[in-house]
């Protein structure tokens, strides 16, 4: 069995939002949330800030490319404490896991990766069809009004006058 949700990074701690019993801002605290600052600013070069993402992958089964394995330690009516096997730092994930689960994992095999928010603005913008670097252009340095050959012709000019244009 597996979870998959976005980690948001707020003033107080790391939240989520998953369908399971509409769950809403639920926090990642207690120290996951200090783990979770180590991956994101391992993986990103880049401390952690509000508004920031990290989408999460758990699984109770291994797979080939997780990032580390939480192992159980303890559990009590307020939660359970688990061990990064990478970071060596102690994980609390509150009784809402057992509830999604069924059951409290003795492992969780678990891949983090920070989500570039600059990189999907991108994309949006790129799928909408606009040049998000036009107001960097220039109306006279469009090259639709040259022809393939004189552009050629350009392009070796400026390599026989050094690469110079």
């Amino acid at each position: 069995m597996n979870i998959e949700f976005i980690a948001r990074k707020t003033p107080s701690c790391w939240v989520f939002d998953h369908e399971h019993q509409n769950t809403v801002d639920e926090a990642l605290c207690n120290g996951t949330d200090d783990v979770l600052d180590e991956y994101y600013e391992y993986y990103s070069g880049k401390q952690a800030k509000v508004g920031d993402q990290m989408a999460v992958y758990v699984s109770t089964e291994d797979f080939e490319d997780s990032d580390t394995v939480l192992s159980f330690e303890s559990t009590d009516d307020c939660g359970t404490t688990y061990l990064d096997m990478v970071l060596f730092q102690k994980v609390w994930l509150c009784p809402w896991l057992q509830g999604y689960f069924g059951y409290k994992p003795e492992k969780l095999y678990v891949k983090l990766d920070p989500v570039n928010l600059g990189k999907i603005s991108y994309e949006e913008t790129m799928r909408r069809g606009v040049n998000p670097f036009r107001k960097y252009l220039n109306p006279v340095d469009s090259l639709s009004e040259f022809t393939d050959e004189e552009l050629v012709e350009f392009v070796n000019a400026s390599y026989e006058n050094g690469g110079r244009l």
